[in-house]
């Protein structure tokens, strides 16, 4: 008994924490898309994980990429987050992102945490079957 009363504490304990740093995540991937609407791509850079940012080099290069292989995060339009859940190198957040073109998409944003921030090491386009009813 005194072993699922110290499970349900540690559980206790730990939710609060777990509770602010998805704030912090959609926070730091909603600070990305609002420099990508204001075309501020070496600010949108600078929420990249350095493994990422290594990989381009700079924003010119992650300008590049984010026009050719992810342009509906380019100036998008209505941004939901759905769910967030651990993976094994840190946390997973699931958004739906709509387009210029008002076609939603599903993006699965991969995020390390950096000392106190968190950082964006990687974004999957998601079926969108993966969301149906």
């Amino acid at each position: 008994m005194r072993l699922i009363s110290f499970i349900c504490a540690l559980f206790f304990l730990a939710a609060p924490i777990f509770a602010g740093d998805k704030e912090d995540i959609q926070a730091t991937i909603s600070r990305q898309l609002e420099a990508f609407q204001l075309d501020d791509f070496a600010e949108a850079f600078s929420y990249a994980s350095p493994s990422i940012q290594s990989i381009f080099g700079g924003p010119a290069n992650f300008e590049s990429m984010v026009k050719r292989g992810y342009p509906m995060v380019w100036k998008p339009g209505k941004v939901t987050f759905l769910s967030v859940d651990p993976y094994h190198h840190g946390m997973a957040q699931n958004i739906q992102i709509f387009d210029r073109n008002k076609k939603a998409h599903y993006l699965r944003y991969y995020m390390v945490k950096l000392g106190e921030s968190w950082k964006i090491s990687g974004v999957e386009i998601l079926p969108s079957s993966d969301f149906s009813v």
